[in-house]
């Protein structure tokens, strides 16, 4: 009997530790869900940053572009601006002509 009792305890306590470790398990695998879980939500937090980076990337290319074409007008406008200011001189030659013909006719 006393052989008998002995197995008896060995299983008991065999029978224990397996519940043990299924006690175990099924906390690992609740962790594991948990942090899949948590992943799930970066993977859909990442998937909208860079869709939101693309959105972001596309305006600053129409920015750009806008600023490219500003920065030609402008370039265009300095050319002329200039070209006005320092003048071909034969406006002056005529404007100087004409003061001298009101002049003449004044003195008259």
């Amino acid at each position: 009997m006393a052989g008998d009792d002995l197995t008896i305890e060995i299983l008991k306590d065999i029978r224990a530790e397996i519940r043990g470790m299924h006690a175990e398990q099924v906390a690992t695998n609740q962790r594991l869900d948990a942090t899949n879980q948590r992943l799930d939500v970066t993977v859909e937090r990442l998937d909208l940053t860079i869709e939101r980076l693309g959105i972001g990337n596309q305006r600053l290319d129409t920015v750009e572009s806008t600023l490219l074409d500003l920065a030609e007008k402008q370039g265009l406008v300095v050319r002329y601006t200039r070209a006005l200011a320092e003048g071909d001189g034969r406006l002056e030659r005529r404007v100087d002509e004409l003061e001298i013909r009101v002049e003449k006719l004044e003195t008259e």
